[in-house]
């Protein structure tokens, strides 16, 4: 379609009508004086003529002067085509925001809601106007929900709409939104039509939004008083509880409570209050509850040393909008009983000092008592049972324990219940021979090569069942079993004749007790956990013969493999429950929080990630100047070959 750069040109079109007016008053006759003989001549040759030429070359005359002033009139007013393709339809791109965030309420609506209610208006107006739209829903894992729909498909559009909401069941997630997964999927459908809008809905405000149109769905009222993070230390052996507070969309008085159950060995309640805390809006407060010590303002008359839960929870005058964040509830304050049994014919200091070492480590999360017994012989004759862990050094236990893990530590040659069949004892001068580690293994995880050697090993002909770890040459040194009711690892040596106590004895018993008694929560660094955020990774193992997590809402799982990995998708409280070799049920519990970040309703963030706009064509229109100049020159020249003839 052509457009014109300067319109006033086209009044050079009155020069048409002025070219007519000219042709109207111009004289049809002249005044010639010619012989008769002339006159008789030319009256012959026009008599055989059925067309008068020259009323035709006139006319062609007159259309020829009218074409050049046309031409002059558009070359005046610069005509050119727009380059690119116009747009041919309209379509939107409407992306709601689903992170934890948007749970805000106001007036009994939440943000989420609000987001809704606004895209299925205006995906109705697009679709009123033959449009085409496409819903996107940034959830944990951004989804396309409504994919190119038009006026045909309005009831599968409102009915994908309705489903996010429906029944009070708001499919927003409690962690953060996945707008870059968002966008790219935006990406994908500009690539198709690259003069899609994007509008994004959400209550974040952006500074820079780039080529995105950003939907404020705030409410007027918005705030939030809100517990962001708790965290557990010790202090002259007693604990303290450190709680950053912080009030967003106006400033606020806070009343923080810690309700502290089964406090120390009479499980006791403690409840302690810090009130009328003034939170500035938009700052974070530190709070600290030192049970140690009585001091104003918090009454704390009886000092915690171990605890079964802490609730800390807060109290406001007024409801804010947002209550995922008013509690966060506290474990880990009483570890649990481990009893390991030592038993030897020979106390050795270097095995001692390895479990000693071991129950320091692991004091946070375990709580070690160790029994050492000395045998006379090499058969422990008592009924061997109660513990978690047992190590036999020198001797063997008649009846084997089932309830526990069994370390059989240079064992008698003649032993029971193990499938192991022993040969004869090898000696080395010093400095001995190097041991080595087979494939990897969690027993093996972090021992120094350098430093494993021996000079006296027994060797082992059989061992059914069994998988060795540590070699000398051929021979298995360091042999395993993992099998409900028999949890044995054997080596058959006396650490005093190997450099395992240099370096890697601890170590060793470490890895041994992790393996067969890991913490059934942990985080990703492998330490045991307590509390998360929506979205961490947490490993769940197994020590007994199953295990069954329940999460906030009561759904029980039952986990079948003895290493689950999950990830934390609700705030609230989950407990794993296990049944252990002993026939005791062993319950953990961790809470799982929201993310500080989703709990500022006035968050304000500096640039909002944009899908990839596909690039449009340059606007480069086509100048049509050169073509009508063509065209007049064309004109000007049959004109003159049309006088030609009455001009000589």
């Amino acid at each position: 379609m052509i457009e014109l750069l300067v319109p006033l040109g086209l009044l050079g079109l009155i020069g048409i009508a002025v070219l007519i007016l000219i042709y109207i008053l111009k004289p049809n006759y002249q005044q010639k004086i010619v012989s008769s003989t002339y006159v008789w001549k030319l009256s012959l040759r026009y008599r055989g003529k059925r067309i008068p030429v020259s009323l035709l070359r006139s006319l062609l005359l007159l259309l020829c002067q009218i074409l050049a002033l046309t031409a002059c009139a558009f070359i005046l007013a610069q005509p050119v085509i727009p380059a690119g393709a116009e747009r041919d339809e309209n379509e939107q791109i409407l992306i709601i925001d689903a992170s934890a965030n948007m749970l805000a309420a106001d007036e009994n609506m939440t943000r989420f809601e609000r987001a809704v209610d606004l895209v299925i208006e205006q995906a109705g107006q697009v679709l009123n106007e033959s449009g085409v739209v496409s819903v996107i829903l940034a959830d944990e894992e951004a989804e396309v929900l409504v994919n190119r729909a038009d006026e045909s498909q309005r009831l599968e559009v409102v009915d994908a709409l309705d489903e996010l909401v429906a029944g009070g069941a708001l499919r927003c997630s409690y962690g953060a939104a996945d707008l870059e997964g968002a966008m790219s999927l935006a990406t994908r459908i500009l690539d198709l039509n690259p003069f899609a809008e994007v509008y994004y809905f959400t209550a974040t405000e952006y500074v820079n939004e780039g080529d995105v149109t950003v939907v404020d769905v705030r409410g007027e009222r918005d705030w939030n008083a809100a517990i962001l993070d708790a965290e557990i230390s010790l202090e002259e052996n007693f604990y303290t509880f450190t709680v950053d507070l912080a009030s967003y969309g106006r400033a606020s008085s806070v009343d923080l409570h810690c309700d502290i159950y089964g406090a120390n060995n009479d499980r006791v309640t403690v409840s302690l209050v810090y009130p009328n805390i003034q939170c500035a809006m938009g700052e974070t407060q530190t709070v600290v509850f030192r049970t140690g010590v009585n001091e104003a303002p918090v009454s704390c008359e009886i000092p915690v040393s171990a605890y079964d839960s802490v609730l800390i929870w807060i109290e406001i005058p007024e409801e804010d909008g947002y209550s995922y964040d008013d509690t966060i509830t506290l474990y880990g304050g009483r570890p649990e009983a481990i009893n390991i049994l030592y038993a030897s014919s020979k106390m050795n200091p270097f095995v001692s000092n390895a479990l000693m070492a071991l129950r320091s480590e692991l004091a946070l999360r375990w709580d070690i008592k160790i029994q050492e017994e000395r045998v006379g012989g090499t058969t422990y004759e008592e009924v061997a049972e109660g513990y978690d862990f047992y190590v036999f050094e020198g001797v063997a236990p008649e009846v084997y324990p089932a309830d526990g893990v069994v370390v059989l530590l240079d064992p008698p040659t003649v032993i029971n219940r193990t499938d192991i069949i022993f040969g004869n004892q090898i000696q080395y001068p010093n400095p001995g021979i190097d041991m080595t580690i087979g494939e990897p293994h969690p027993i093996t995880d972090g021992l120094i090569q350098s430093y494993l050697s021996a000079t006296r090993y027994t060797q082992i002909l059989a061992s059914n069942g069994y998988e060795a770890l540590m070699f000398i040459g051929e021979d298995p040194v360091l042999i395993y079993k993992d099998q409900p009711g028999s949890q044995i690892v054997v080596m058959p040596f006396s650490v005093n004749y190997t450099s395992l106590p240099l370096v890697n004895l601890p170590t060793l018993f470490y890895n041994i007790f992790n393996y067969y008694i890991p913490s059934a929560v942990t985080n990703a660094e492998g330490e045991a956990g307590f509390m998360f955020e929506i979205g961490d990774t947490v490993d769940l193992s197994a020590r007994g013969t199953g295990l069954t997590l329940t999460d906030p809402s009561g759904t029980e799982t039952p986990i079948d493999s003895s290493f689950e990995q999950i990830v934390a998708e609700q705030p609230g409280v989950y407990r794993v429950t296990q049944v252990l070799s002993s026939g005791m049920m062993q319950t953990s519990e961790f809470y799982v929080k929201v993310a500080a970040a989703e709990s500022d309703v006035t968050r304000t963030e500096d640039t909002l990630f944009n899908p990839a706009f596909p690039e449009l064509p340059e606007n480069e229109d086509l100048d049509l100047l050169f073509y009508f100049a063509i065209g007049l020159a064309a004109l000007l020249f049959i004109e003159w070959l049309l006088q030609l003839k009455d001009n000589f």
